[in-house]
């Protein structure tokens, strides 16, 4: 795997490179939260959670990914608050032994790799400092596996929960988002949209509605 300064600048690396030549597929999934995890987070009833997986070809092997997400969901610029489980949650895959005592942390946020081992996270996709799950409202992380993870078939790399969100499309600059393969370690591949848009919250909501009103009034 390459080291946190590659990492910080993967956008650069691979920008210029044919992206026709991958051998990862990234893509989205969207999973719906069970009654059981909203039961013990209510919370959750106002959430959306969608994975970020990615298919592996040509016997390729799962290098390194980034995603930036706040920047790219805050489409309404009020802010954007992730999902944390609070008793068990971390920055890396839960254990799913533990899904049926705590339904809920399923749905925690969290980076991965392709085989389940933890990845190796030497801090932000853009930017200084300590990778960003989930936390004070961001999600800026560049992570991988080290050694880099194979694996037939669709895996899971991530999982964002996000509040306040509808399913939409919206487009991921690779500046935001992207995922490395082991034969082409120096090509950044971009992510298709994210079928996530996040929205104001209900007040919020409230207020553009009473300031249409006003200007209908007009």
């Amino acid at each position: 795997m390459r080291t946190s300064t590659s990492l910080a600048v993967l956008a650069i690396m691979g920008a210029s490179t044919p992206a026709a030549f991958a051998a990862i597929i990234p893509s989205w999934r969207i999973n719906p939260i069970s009654p059981a995890a909203i039961a013990v987070s209510p919370s959750l009833a106002n959430a959306k959670s969608v994975s970020l997986m990615v298919e592996l070809t040509g016997g390729s092997l799962f290098n390194v990914a980034g995603l930036d997400l706040t920047p790219v969901l805050d489409e309404t610029g009020g802010g954007v608050q992730y999902f944390n489980q609070v008793t068990f949650g971390s920055n890396t895959a839960p254990n799913p032994a533990l899904f049926p005592l705590f339904p809920d942390l399923e749905f925690d946020s969290y980076v991965t790799t392709t085989s389940g081992q933890p990845p190796s996270v030497p801090g932000r996709l853009n930017g200084i400092g300590p990778g960003q799950v989930g936390t004070e409202g961001q999600f800026n992380v560049a992570w991988g596996a080290t050694p880099n993870s194979g694996f037939t078939g669709l895996r899971e790399i991530a999982r964002i929960t996000v509040f306040n969100a509808v399913v939409s499309s919206i487009p991921v600059p690779i500046t935001r988002g992207l995922v490395a393969d082991s034969l082409n370690p120096n090509t950044n591949i971009p992510l298709p949209p994210i079928p996530l848009v996040v929205i104001p919250e209900p007040m919020s909501l409230a207020l553009v509605g009473v300031g249409l009103m006003v200007m209908r009034r007009r």
